[in-house]
């Protein structure tokens, strides 16, 4: 009848008839199939959209009726049912307004959520008013997004932004929200985004499993998928489960569903070259293989995993596996609307260098908001003057960040892969000296770090995420000497352990170190030991500098052994000349970095001395203890 065409007193009766018929079959509506619930929600939100006042009216009290009566029924639960089946009905209603405004709709939705101020019989405490409210905040959500996809279409990150924000609008529909993560797990597959494909498709996989868990299908749900992501319990875990229907939304969520799902995402966690975690699927797989005897899907299984691992294998020894480049990016200016002030981690693919990132999204920015809207690149990594820019413009702040680690993390974290995967916090650089100048010379030289954490972890479903956090912390000059001088060991260590050999990176690195200038190369840094400057420093941060100076000139000998033993003979001149450097180097720099403890611990190399530890084989070497090492000698232990 709401179909029809009635007089405004027709229309008063009908609405009277549908609150009786709510009070009077509630069981049947919120107890029994969720269908006639959603067909209910599905006509009287769309009687919310009318251009008549008088209609939308009537139709915003029903519809609170509902919600209310549902409450009542299930007051531990709340409204779950009417819940779930007014986002579905919203989710259709968009897709038949065929261009349509949804004005009327959008003031529907405030109506209601009026409603729940001006009911005196509430009672206090009861969660209800602010159900109600998140109610209404999804599904504008929803209507936000739908309509703003069109607009944003050569976008890809607002894209997927809007995307996700449909797919978290749906988390009390397994379904719906399926939909929407496919859709994502398509973009990303057209975009050879294989990376986030696999977390849209492992993501469905959690929620399947958190469906069968609430089936009793399934003992552990998505809280098995940890290991994989934590982003996959922090989202598919909070789906409503609806207690009035019997499995009616979940019929396609079957145990041979969830392997399927499973089984394709091991192949795009393939394609996306992240092998090490093919095995964590490969953990959830195999109990159903066991249970259905199927080992022909259990040798295809293993025969991927040891195919995956000899590819780990080869990318361990030769270092070429590149997951990814992150940047900060930065929005001001009104043209960049929500974006405004608020900054995001890009991941971009492989090695993408600054200026192609900037030129990117110059070019992007450029054309979704046209000639009259200037596109600026802020030059700065540091704190933006927003008073300073165009609020008109549209100006972007673009810096190349480092994932972050911490001491302990990196104890954790000791494989190369597991320092390139599920990652939230980033680090960049500002150098500075205390009058005012970006640089100055090694003693006045500071450093300022900026430590970045964003909502979520990479890799994701998205390609960029929110920063949520941000804190700054700064280095003295000797501290960032020392830094310095841990990276450029850290950097020679890991050529002398990479097989194959890399002979040109090697050698520029060598070049680096080894300088017979007393201000260049790492000697520069040896002014902190002299005299002057060493009584204003403490004793631990001398120590620290002199450790981790002996760790050098360790890697620095291991480093020139191997560069002897790979150059061929048009190169021995050259040799020759970087370890004469090396040994001219060391006698500049032995009487100040010599450990009274270490004074007997020197053996003869020709006629200087160095420390017994350089002799050590090649093989022997073990880039993470030496990264150990410099970690702990920067904390004071020595």
């Amino acid at each position: 009848m709401l179909h029809v065409s009635t007089s405004a007193t027709l229309q008063s009766h009908i609405f009277n008839f549908l609150r009786i018929f709510i009070h009077n079959f509630r069981e049947s509506l919120f107890k029994g199939s969720a269908e006639y619930c959603g067909i209910l929600c599905f006509e009287i939100l769309r009687c919310c959209n009318s251009k008549m006042s008088t209609t939308r009216s009537e139709a915003c009290s029903a519809f609170y009726l509902m919600m209310k009566t549902n409450n009542e029924l299930f007051r531990s639960q709340g409204f779950v049912r009417c819940h779930v089946q007014a986002t579905i009905a919203v989710s259709r209603l968009v897709s038949t307004l065929l261009g349509e405004s949804d004005t009327n709709l959008r003031r529907s939705l405030a109506t209601i959520a009026n409603f729940v101020k001006d009911d005196t019989k509430i009672k206090r405490g009861s969660a209800f008013p602010t159900e109600v409210a998140e109610l209404m905040k999804r599904l504008k959500t929803i209507l936000n997004a739908t309509s703003q996809m069109k607009a944003h279409q050569n976008d890809p990150e607002k894209l997927m932004d809007l995307h996700y924000s449909l797919a978290k609008s749906y988390s009390n529909s397994p379904e719906l929200r399926q939909t929407w993560l496919d859709s994502m797990t398509a973009l990303h597959l057209k975009a050879g985004n294989y990376s986030e494909a696999a977390h849209c498709s492992i993501h469905i996989a959690g929620l399947v499993a958190e469906c069968l868990k609430l089936q009793k299908e399934n003992a552990h749900g998505c809280a098995a998928f940890t290991h994989i992501s934590p982003n996959i319990e922090m989202e598919e875990r909070g789906m409503r489960e609806d207690k009035g229907t019997a499995g009616a939304e979940d019929h396609s969520y079957t145990q041979p569903n969830l392997v399927s799902l499973l089984e394709t995402s091991m192949d795009y966690f393939e394609q996306g070259q992240r092998y090490e975690v093919m095995s964590e699927v490969a953990k959830l797989l195999q109990p159903f293989y066991e249970d259905a005897r199927d080992s022909k899907s259990m040798m295809e299984m293993y025969g991927k995993l040891h195919q995956a691992y000899r590819k780990v294998v080869d990318i361990e020894e030769s270092g070429r596996r590149y997951l990814g480049t992150y940047f900060r990016v930065a929005f001001f200016g009104r043209p960049f609307g929500d974006d405004h002030e608020k900054q995001y981690i890009y991941k971009e693919p492989a090695v993408t260098t600054l200026a192609e990132i900037v030129l990117r999204l110059q070019k992007l920015y450029s054309r979704k908001f046209g000639p009259g809207t200037p596109v600026n690149i802020v030059q700065e990594s540091g704190r933006v003057d927003i008073e300073s820019l165009a609020s008109n413009h549209a100006n972007i702040q673009i810096t190349h960040v480092e994932p972050y680690f911490t001491e302990d993390m990196l104890q954790d974290r000791t494989s190369r892969f597991e320092r390139t995967n599920n990652l939230s916090r980033f680090v960049f650089e500002a150098p500075f000296t205390r009058g005012g100048k970006q640089q100055g010379d090694v003693t006045r030289q500071c450093m300022r770090k900026t430590v970045l954490t964003t909502s979520h972890w990479f890799p994701y479903i998205k390609k960029r995420i929110l920063v949520i956090h941000q804190e700054q912390f700064e280095l003295s000059p000797i501290e960032v000497a020392i830094e310095a001088m841990q990276r450029k060991t850290s950097d020679l260590v890991a050529q002398v352990q990479r097989s194959p050999p890399d002979l040109k990176r090697l050698q520029l690195l060598l070049q680096g170190c080894v300088s017979t200038q007393v201000n260049q190369g790492v000697q520069e840094y040896a002014v902190f030991l002299s005299q002057q400057h060493s009584s204003e420093l403490s004793s631990a941060q001398i120590s620290q500098l002199k450790t981790v100076y002996r760790s050098m000139m360790d890697a620095c000998q291991h480093s020139l052994d191997l560069n002897e033993s790979l150059i061929s003979t048009d190169q021995l001149l050259y040799h020759q000349d970087m370890k004469s450097k090396f040994q001219k180097m060391l006698t500049t720099l032995n009487p100040l970095i010599a450990d009274d403890s270490d004074n007997d611990d020197r053996v003869a190399h020709g006629s200087d001395t160095y420390p017994r530890a350089a002799r050590r084989s090649q093989v022997g070497l073990d880039p993470h203890r030496m990264s150990a090492i410099l970690f702990s000698s920067i904390s004071g232990a020595t």
